[in-house]
């Protein structure tokens, strides 16, 4: 390779817009896919290796199976509902699942599992997507998922290092600080990375957190930028460390701990970054840290641009890029060596007993369960806009009323039992995880309330489950639960 396709090769770009270009004359190394369908992702796929002079690393977010990113595919429960089930092996089962079903149209690079240990209830981006609060119990059910999607011949990434489970502040928005000691690192954060890497992970993600026991290093702040997640000026890090993700001590740490694959960024367009630092500069100072791909750039022409100026003033040498294509190279043969032709998973038992042993009683101080009763009056309680994300639930339930509220809703006056449906996740950019006020007073009677969503949004009421999602699977089996149908058998992986 020249000079042009080797620095070509350290960057991933969405699989939609001009990514035809990015992959003809850009030479980018990878794609990554948010939201299509599977017929559509193959398709594509096909296309731009075709185009490709090197094989793309073809990657997606598919921590609850391809579903998570493609319509019309198999959505598979989150991390912290495979933890309630007390079966590691079943993250393995799903694993295996989901590195077929994405191996099938031409994903070979699994963005999963996440590896932060959930310390911080208030966190509004890792939380359920996270195995727990535990961070040996979370390193178990991490070696079994990177286990499951190894052996099927794609590659697993553990994230977000050095962990970022113990946050408040969404890293799409604004730079988290993860402020605790080496020790704690060690005791805490870096467990389940080490067992990821003990499984044989083909990759890590860096986070965008900032880590000052390990790097204090200023963090400049931008006067002028912009953010897809409309982070505001007052939610800017100010007078902090710089992110893991351009941090060589930080970089330094990871390859201390053994490993040796291949180093991707988080997304580059986050406000944790973008505050902080240009598409160019971030992107010289990723590779200087010893990342390995720079995964969607705001500006990946420019951030191309400002990595081949780089190399030809000296500030980084031809052998540092060198260094990362090998591992790219070595990686994208590791992601396409399945030993057999790829095939469908699609729902197999084991989605349906996930789901099902997930499901967990928090409390039934008023002895409301089973319900058997049937004028309900359901209650969805979400901050999601339409269409209603628990139709299902609402269907299961047959209630003879329905309502929703939200953040901005009035008291409402309800006779009879009450079923409190609450869709509150995390989700990317939103910045918090609030049960609004009207909710919180109906805590007070007797009402039966399902999270499928975060656990902690259960603390306040005296009757409580936990579903952990609003997958299809999850919202069936929590009402056949409620409803006596099924045992209740799951285990809750943190602390209320």
């Amino acid at each position: 390779m020249d000079l042009d396709e080797k620095v070509g090769q350290l960057f991933v770009v969405p699989a939609r817009g001009d990514v035809v270009r990015h992959v003809r004359d850009n030479h980018v190394g990878g794609v990554i896919w948010f939201e299509s369908t599977t017929a559509e992702a193959a398709r594509v796929n096909a296309e731009l290796q075709s185009i490709a002079r090197t094989p793309l690393l073809v990657s997606a977010d598919l921590e609850a199976g391809i579903g998570m990113r493609f319509t019309d595919a198999t959505w598979w429960p989150p991390a912290m509902a495979l933890a309630a089930t007390g079966d590691p092996s079943l993250a393995e089962e799903q694993a295996r699942a989901t590195a077929r079903d994405a191996l099938a149209i031409g994903v070979h690079h699994i963005l999963a599992p996440v590896a932060d240990v959930n310390v911080d209830p208030k966190n509004p981006v890792i939380n359920t997507r996270s195995f727990g609060e535990d961070p040996h119990d979370v390193a178990r059910y991490v070696a079994a998922f990177v286990r499951g999607v190894e052996s099927e011949g794609a590659l697993a990434t553990a994230k977000h290092f050095p962990g970022h489970g113990d946050t408040h502040i969404d890293s799409h928005r604004a730079l988290p600080v993860l402020d605790v000691s080496r020790e704690r690192l060690e005791q805490v954060e870096l467990v389940p990375f080490r067992a990821a890497i003990d499984a044989g992970v083909g990759s890590v993600m860096i986070g965008h957190l900032a880590v000052p026991a390990i790097d204090n290093t200023p963090a400049p702040v931008r006067a002028q930028f912009e953010n897809v997640y409309g982070t505001a000026r007052d939610e800017v890090t100010r007078g902090g460390a710089i992110p893991a993700t351009v941090s060589p001590k930080i970089i330094g740490l990871l390859r201390g701990l053994g490993f040796d694959g291949l180093v991707i960024t988080d997304s580059f367009d986050m406000g944790g970054l973008a505050a902080h630092f240009d598409p160019g500069e971030a992107a010289v100072r990723a590779i200087e840290a010893g990342e390995d791909q720079i995964l969607f750039s705001a500006d990946t022409d420019a951030a191309i641009a400002a990595v081949k100026a780089a190399v030809r003033s000296g500030r980084i040498t031809e052998a540092r890029i060198d260094e990362s294509v090998e591992r790219i190279l070595r990686a994208k043969r590791r992601g396409g060596r399945a030993s057999r032709p790829p095939r469908q998973a699609g729902g197999t038992p084991a989605l349906l007993e996930i789901a099902q042993r997930a499901i967990t009683l928090v409390r039934d101080e008023r002895g409301l369960l089973p319900l058997t009763a049937n004028n309900i009056t359901a209650v969805i309680v979400t901050d999601e806009p339409e269409p209603n994300p628990l139709e299902v639930a609402v269907r299961e339930l047959n209630p003879a009323r329905v309502i929703t509220i939200d953040a901005t809703s009035e008291d409402i006056d309800i006779h009879g039992v009450i079923v409190m449906l609450l869709a509150l996740r995390p989700k990317s950019g939103a910045g918090r995880i609030a049960l609004p006020a009207a909710a919180r007073r109906l805590a007070e009677r007797d009402t039966i309330a399902v999270s499928f969503g975060s656990p902690y949004v259960l603390r306040e009421f005296r009757t409580a489950v936990c579903a952990y999602g609003i997958q299809p699977v999850m919202q069936r089996a929590a009402i056949r639960a409620i409803r006596g149908e099924a045992p209740i058998s799951g285990r809750l992986p943190v602390t209320l």
